[in-house]
């Protein structure tokens, strides 16, 4: 098995994929190092809720949960690099 992408400063890479459809996936819109996770996994979310923030490109993002539902994974933590596309939460 290859390791796992780091970055330049030694950190792991977020990089995976949604599930086919990832219809209950929060994904990263552009690649960043996540600040905070405001949720764990049994809350209940509001599409509205902000469940991740991202920095990227020097600028704070809120990642917004974008459906009702219960967190059913968290797959990120604060300090980690994501790519774009990768899956930061799942919704059920």
């Amino acid at each position: 098995a290859s390791p796992a992408p780091r970055t330049a400063s030694g950190e792991k890479v977020i990089a995976s994929k949604p599930a086919a459809g990832g219809k209950g996936s929060v994904v990263a819109p552009l690649p960043g190092v996540v600040i905070s996770v405001a949720v764990k996994v049994g809350d209940t979310v509001k599409a509205s809720d902000t469940v991740v923030m991202l920095e990227a490109m020097k600028t704070e993002n809120s990642i917004r949960a974008g459906r009702d539902g219960r967190v059913a994974s968290v797959n990120v933590n604060p300090g980690d690099s994501v790519l774009e596309g990768a899956t930061l939460i799942t919704i059920e």
